[in-house]
């Protein structure tokens, strides 16, 4: 039966349908998948129970990894599928995750939703962080099916536009108070939002955040080496890492190396834009910046960087390589903060032991920001001029360089335990589930 967000939905497509249709026109990103999207999926294999495990995107699946290889190994007789938002998300579920039905999570209509339901036929359903879509979470409440909320966060603004969902829709806030339901918060904080939703206390658990366990904190030289020698970067090149950068930022970015190239020599810069559709894009400011480039898939192929290696952007075209891209690095600038876009995921440096530098927008990531300023040990800037100061006071103070790294490895140290806290949770309920099946 339709729901008032379907209506909603619709009154959205049809307002909008000029500029979704131009986007599946031009975009392969929002192409992609769009029969999975709207329920179009193989009928699940196998008769044993299932644990369908959603994520939004790369971070996301990333953080469930060591999660699911957990359950696998002490849940042997279920099946766990995965789903993701994004094309990046399910490239790295499929590589993370072979041998498991990987899939686009469906549009949040009734009967798409549905339709994905009866296909896959779960027994439980995970989802990270904050993936609570009101008609799905309508549709597996009215299927009694328990809904596991892990690593679940809720910002003040997220509060509020529950609140009004939760007014309008007596099915999405009973769907979202359901007894049935548990959420894994990582904060307190988090804790404290989600009991402000009508969530009982009893059904909530503030177990910490998942993504510190899944963050490595070392590569090893054999996978770095390789790496080295294709880059053709020397023992005393100095390497700057610009990675998820975001529209606006890489010209910022190419400014500053052309002045600190003036001052520090052997320096190179790889640039790994958080979207590789935007490739073609960058490679013009590239080269309107008066430098040259070579992308990583043409090394891969064969090629050499076949001018001044010191003027050649290395520009990262692949997708899920950036943790290891990140270990050769001297300095790292994580992009989509300095332009209000929220930030992108600064921990995975920080683990490698790296120096980490960001912009002001980071209210994405505003725990693991808090915590690196608590200790001291990461590099926050407000604009063109202090990125470029303080990449320059890292390249040219490496013991204090190298002390600000160990301080942001050492917070990502004391943050781990969260998967076996929500592994704890997750056992309870499904030897529950099953001892009430026997």
């Amino acid at each position: 039966m339709p729901t008032i967000f379907d209506a909603v939905y619709g009154t959205a497509l049809v307002c909008g349908s000029p500029y979704f249709f131009l986007k599946l026109l031009l975009s392969e990103r929002y192409r992609s998948g769009i029969t999975q999207r709207l329920g179009w999926l193989d009928t699940r294999k196998g008769k044993n129970p299932c644990i369908w495990i959603h994520g939004a995107s790369v971070g996301e699946i990333l953080t469930v990894k060591a999660l699911v290889k957990s359950i696998e190994k002490e849940f042997n007789n279920l099946d766990i599928v995965l789903s993701a938002n994004t094309n990046t998300g399910l490239s790295v579920a499929e590589r993370c995750f072979q041998g498991n039905k990987i899939f686009y999570f469906p549009l949040d209509l009734s009967w798409v939703v549905d339709r994905v339901l009866n296909a896959i036929d779960p027994a439980y359903v995970i989802l990270v962080e904050l993936e609570i879509w009101p008609n799905f979470l309508i549709a597996v409440t009215k299927r009694h099916i328990p809904v596991i909320l892990v690593n679940a966060r809720i910002s003040e603004k997220s509060l509020k536009w529950y609140r009004v969902l939760s007014k309008i829709s007596k099915g999405f806030f009973e769907s979202l108070t359901n007894k049935e339901n548990v959420f894994c918060s990582r904060t307190e904080t988090d804790t404290t939002r989600l009991m402000n939703l009508g969530i009982p206390e009893a059904q909530i658990f503030t177990t910490g955040n998942m993504k510190f366990d899944n963050i490595a904190t070392a590569v090893s030289e054999d996978t770095k080496e390789p790496l080295l020698c294709l880059f053709e970067i020397g023992k005393d090149d100095k390497v700057i890492v610009c990675g998820s950068t975001h529209d606006g930022e890489e010209a910022i970015l190419l400014r500053i190396f052309k002045q600190i190239r003036t001052k520090v020599s052997k320096l190179r810069l790889i640039l790994a834009p958080r979207h590789i559709e935007r490739v073609s894009e960058v490679i013009k400011q590239i080269e309107s910046a008066g430098l040259r480039y070579v992308r990583k898939t043409a090394l891969d192929k064969g090629s050499k960087i076949d001018a001044d290696k010191y003027e050649t952007v290395i520009l990262c075209d692949t997708i899920g390589e950036l943790l290891t891209i990140y270990s050769i690095a001297d300095c790292v600038f994580v992009g989509k903060s300095l332009v209000p876009q929220g930030g992108q995921n600064m921990m995975e440096p920080a683990g490698l032991a790296k120096p980490v530098i960001v912009g002001p927008h980071t209210f994405n990531f505003n725990e693991e920001v808090q915590l690196l300023k608590k200790a001291d040990a990461i590099k926050i800037v407000q604009e063109e001029s202090s990125l470029l100061n303080e990449l320059m006071y890292l390249l040219e103070h490496p013991y204090e360089a190298q002390e600000l790294a160990k301080r942001a490895q050492s917070v990502v140290m004391k943050q781990r335990g969260a998967t076996e806290r929500n592994l704890k949770v997750l056992r309870n309920i499904l030897l529950k589930e099953r001892t009430v099946s026997v």
